[in-house]
């Protein structure tokens, strides 16, 4: 097994920050500022200083990224994501078919006479199984950055917070649904989602969005907001189709049995879909949207809110 990581890891890296390293010391930058630049050690900076240059230095493409990783450390704008970002995209860019594809070629042979295409396969979208992952979380971006903009999002939160999952049409257990960690919260009244979205971070909404694909095979997605009457009733007028269970429960086998016991009753195959959990003793009423998409979700819910807001404010 000799993956291209081999020589990122043995060649390219250190090319890189060898070159950084010689950069910011011709800005004039001590060793220990280029080190905590770099995030690597002083001894490591000394050595990269008296190494000579590689044949990877040379490139074309390192040597703008060079530039740009000196920039950014030099200027202080070097967040460790920016930086990483940069690194990572040079990185994936000579692996399609340049530098390090034809070194890696070179170092195993086998590979060259199979015409090996894997990295142009994995990196460049046609793998369905990254592809399908990535455009799950593209999505759920896309629909948490319109529900952070609306303003009035605190109309629906519950007090268990809202959360927001997405899927891809080959998901079967809850690490294949991306969710939000810690769920969307408010902060000073606006909804705000501490982290991105991630595969695996949702156990509960994730194992309603699979039942519902599993009921509805179009839905990819799910939505759990409050479930007060008030938000129910702006739910259907906004074109979700309702379904009530009876039973206050949290646990979600137990949701999906009671909703499955009412759905069995009709043959609808509605692309808005709203299950209602009734509140009961500790148990807060809950309305699990489901969707097609995370951004279908995310407007809908939007509506909704506007909806509320505007319902509920006085007449100027």
């Amino acid at each position: 097994m000799r993956p291209p990581c081999e020589l990122v890891i043995r060649d390219f890296l250190p090319a890189v920050r060898a070159s950084t390293a010689k950069a910011l010391k011709d800005r004039g930058l001590s060793q220990s500022e280029i080190a905590h630049g770099l995030d690597i050690t002083q001894a490591a900076v000394s050595k990269y200083l008296t190494q000579p240059s590689s044949t990877v230095e040379e490139n074309k493409a390192v040597a703008v990224l060079v530039k740009k990783l000196t920039d950014m450390i030099a200027s202080g704008s070097d967040d460790s994501d920016k930086t990483t970002k940069a690194l990572c995209s040079t990185c994936m860019y000579l692996r399609l078919g340049s530098t390090i594809c034809r070194n890696h070629k070179e170092s195993v042979p086998r590979l060259k006479l199979a015409d090996c295409r894997i990295c142009s396969e994995l990196l460049a979208g046609r793998e369905a199984s990254l592809s399908g992952r990535a455009k799950v979380l593209a999505g759920l971006e896309v629909a948490l950055e319109e529900i952070e903009a609306c303003e009035h999002f605190f109309v629906v939160m519950p007090q268990v917070r809202a959360n927001l999952v997405a899927c891809d049409p080959d998901a079967t257990s809850d690490s294949d649904v991306a969710g939000v960690p810690g769920r969307i919260t408010l902060v000073n009244g606006r909804a705000v989602a501490h982290e991105g979205p991630q595969f695996g971070a949702s156990r509960h909404t994730a194992a309603l969005l699979l039942w519902a694909k599993g009921r509805w095979p179009q839905t990819r997605a799910c939505l759990c907001i409050s479930g007060r009457d008030d938000i129910v009733q702006s739910a259907k007028a906004q074109g979700f189709t309702l379904y009530n269970t009876t039973k206050p429960t949290t646990d979600a086998l137990e949701i999906a049995e009671s909703a499955g016991m009412v759905i069995k009753r009709t043959t609808k195959q509605p692309s808005l879909i709203a299950v209602h959990v009734p509140g009961g003793i500790g148990v807060e009423p809950i309305l699990y949207l489901f969707g097609r998409s995370a951004e279908e979700l995310a407007r809908g819910c939007i509506s909704i809110c506007e909806d509320l807001y505007h319902a509920s404010s006085p007449p100027s």
